[in-house]
This record gives structure tokens, C-alpha cells and sequence, in this order.
């Protein structure tokens, strides 16, 4: 249902029910957020990777699990499964969380592509938030989070119309971050998550703290709590070693990397 395996400081995280497009049922999400928690709290771990198995990310909710739900088992559903409790946890994590997406990243899958911190997209996925097509409004953070990224009047004819988004105009919007071949997937997101490896991991963290912070706090809150992160970083072993480094025209080695 899920794969979890850690390699050279890296969490890979694979969604693994291939024969449903890795719909999210309850078993998949419960071990999502397991396999999340372990990433967080092992040390080895110094970037995580979102995935799906079988050549596409995630069609979304397990449609045929909820419909035999009532109201108020969707609401408990929700509380203690939902793709909202899930993102939040991802956006929460001290660690970077890397989307790596094939195929279908509809519904649900795409609500959690959007809770994550970067994207890497293959030329055939296809993003979307196709709820209205079946009476039913987004439930996992799309009408929050697609607007601060792709604008609201963009974000407002994605999920009222229900259509598709391709690749290439994702990429156009700053859905993703990268584009790529399906054939160099795989390769871009390691190229990727190798540079993240090279830097200090707390002021990443850090970073992602604070740009996070930017989509629920005022401008002169957030330029604020801005200038005591980096007036905090000045007393790191990090931040020594990095200005030496360039100083003396050498890469930095972080310690805590």
C-alpha cells in the first residue's frame, strides 16, 4: 500500500496502490502520515519525496471507500485522515518535501502536491481539481492553497470548471517547479535533492518557517518575524562556516547537513 525506504539522507515515500491510481483509502493515508512522522523524526532523513507507484502520482480521494460513509463518518474521516491533517503536517515539518509527479495528479493527489515544498513534474502528468464533476467541492486545501500559487481567478476556473491542467501550462502558472521527460524524472529529482543535501539543514528549515508563515500573516508581521530569523542564524555554526567558505573561496561544509 505504502513504500517507505531511506537511502544516502534521502526518505522516498511511495504511494503504492497502482492498480487505483494510488487513490487515497484510509490505509494509504494513515500510513502516509506514519511514514511522514518517521521521516521528521529520523536523523538520517535530510529531505523527504513524495511519489506515486505504477506511472502516476494520485487520482485522489477512494471515492468507492467514501461513498458508503454518512455526513457524520466523513466528518470523522476527515479529522482523523484527511489530505487537509496530512499537507498540514508536511507544511509543519522541519524538512523539505519534494513532489515527484507522474500522471494523475487529480483531487486529492493534487491538494497534496500543493501542500508540499517543491515540484518535479514529468511531461505526461496532468493536475486538476475535477470534485465539481461529481457535486462535491475540494475538501484537502485546494480553494486555499491554488489561489496563493496560481492567482485567484485562475485557481476559481480550475476547480468551477473541473478541467485538466497539463504539464507544460502547470509549469506556465507556478503550479511546479520543473518540467521534465518521463524518462528524466527520476534523475531531476535526485539532482535536485542533492543540492538541498548540500545545504545547512536548520536554515532551511528556517526558510521554509518563514515563507510559510507569508501566506497567513500581514506584510509587516511577516518582514518581522523575517529579521529575527536572520538576526538568530548569525549565531549559528552554519552561518560561521558558510561566510568562511566564501570568504576563502572554498564549498561549505555544514555540520548539520
Amino acid at each position: 500500500m505504502l513504500k517507505y525506504e531511506v537511502s544516502d539522507g534521502v526518505a522516498w515515500i511511495t504511494l503504492n496502490r497502482p492498480e487505483k491510481r494510488n487513490a487515497l483509502n484510509k490505509e494509504l493515508r494513515a500510513g502516509l502520515l506514519q511514514a511522514l512522522r518517521e521521516a521528521e523524526n529520523d536523523s538520517r532523513v535530510k529531505v523527504v519525496v513524495l511519489r506515486g507507484a505504477g506511472g502516476n502520482f494520485c487520482s485522489g480521494a477512494d471515492l468507492e471507500e467514501m461513498a458508503r460513509m454518512t455526513g457524520l463518518e466523513i466528518r470523522a474521516y476527515h479529522k482523523d485522515y484527511g489530505t487537509q491533517r496530512i499537507t498540514a503536517y508536511i507544511q509543519e515539518m522541519s524538512k523539505i518535501v519534494v513532489a515527484e509527479v507522474d500522471g494523475y495528479c487529480l483531487g486529492g493527489g493534487c491538494e497534496l502536491m500543493l501542500g508540499c515544498d517543491i515540484v518535479v513534474a514529468s511531461r505526461r502528468a496532468v493536475f486538476g481539481q475535477p470534485e465539481i464533476r461529481v457535486g462535491l467541492t475540494p475538501g484537502g486545501g485546494a480553494t486555499q492553497r491554488l489561489p496563493r500559487l496560481v492567482g485567484f481567478r485562475r485557481a476559481k476556473e480550475i476547480m468551477l470548471t473541473g478541467r485538466l491542467v497539463s504539464a507544460e501550462e502547470a509549469e506556465m502558472i507556478g503550479l511546479v517547479n520543473y518540467v521534465v521527460e518521463p524518462e528524466k524524472l527520476e534523475e531531476k529529482t535526485s539532482e535536485l535533492v542533492a543540492e538541498l543535501k548540500t545545504k545547512s539543514l536548520p536554515i532551511l528549515s528556517l526558510i521554509k518557517k518563514a515563507v510559510n508563515a507569508s501566506l497567513e500573516t500581514t506584510l509587516s508581521a511577516g518582514l518581522e518575524m523575517e529579521k529575527e530569523i536572520h538576526y538568530f542564524t548569525w549565531h549559528t555554526e552554519d552561518r560561521r562556516e558558510g561566510v568562511t567558505a566564501f570568504l576563502e573561496k572554498r564549498k561549505p561544509e555544514f555540520r548539520d547537513r
